[in-house]
């Protein structure tokens, strides 16, 4: 497999089309995946799959393939960077890390805040700097579960989770176009929310 991808890949940096789009084409799912740990309040999840697309070409075009290593991996890590340079970026113009994307990690089983952690990302981290962004998340979290009705607040977090529609609508007891229809007004609360925060 990692030899296939590896011609691929060497088709590709050499402006090989068809290997571009079939390297795309396999690996847009793992972007889409990565996609669901960021939450854009205000924005399009397009926007973020985007960005993911971007840090996979990148990966594609400077991937030495003479290396043993695993591309697959490889191309998460561009991912995430290109995804957490945008969150920089927007947070940069925006001149507040509540105005625009916020990643979401939702850790399973975990008992604080009901498992749901948010993580702003910045590059200048220091103890006082981290204190501030937990306390920031911790209301932005409190205004989330103002807005959201129990069940919203459950479907939400499985969503964040990766749960596709149907293990959504088999935990909740709802169909699947009950939960999309939950979905779409989860997003519109939340677009809402943006202006009380």
């Amino acid at each position: 497999m990692q030899e296939d991808i590896n011609i691929l890949i060497e088709c590709a940096q050499a402006r090989d089309s068809v290997a571009m789009e079939s390297l795309i084409r396999t690996f847009k799912p793992k972007v889409i995946a990565i996609s669901r740990e960021y939450f854009l309040i205000g924005a399009d999840v397009d926007d973020l799959i985007q960005e993911g697309m971007i840090g996979l070409y990148k990966a594609i075009m400077v991937y030495d393939t003479n290396k043993n290593h695993n591309f697959g991996a490889f191309a998460s890590l561009c991912i995430h960077r290109q995804m957490q340079n945008a969150v920089k970026l927007a947070n940069r113009q925006k001149n507040s890390p509540l105005n625009s994307y916020l990643p979401i990690n939702y850790y399973g089983g975990v008992n604080q805040d009901e498992g749901t952690k948010l993580v702003i990302v910045d590059d200048n981290s220091d103890i006082e700097k981290e204190y501030i962004d937990k306390e920031l998340n911790a209301i932005v979290i409190s205004k989330v579960k103002d807005k959201l009705n129990d069940t919203q607040f459950k479907l939400l977090k499985m969503f964040i989770n990766g749960l596709s529609y149907n293990e959504m609508a088999t935990k909740l007891n709802l169909t699947t176009k009950q939960v999309d229809n939950m979905l779409q007004a989860i997003k519109k609360k939340l677009k809402d929310l943006k202006g009380d925060i």
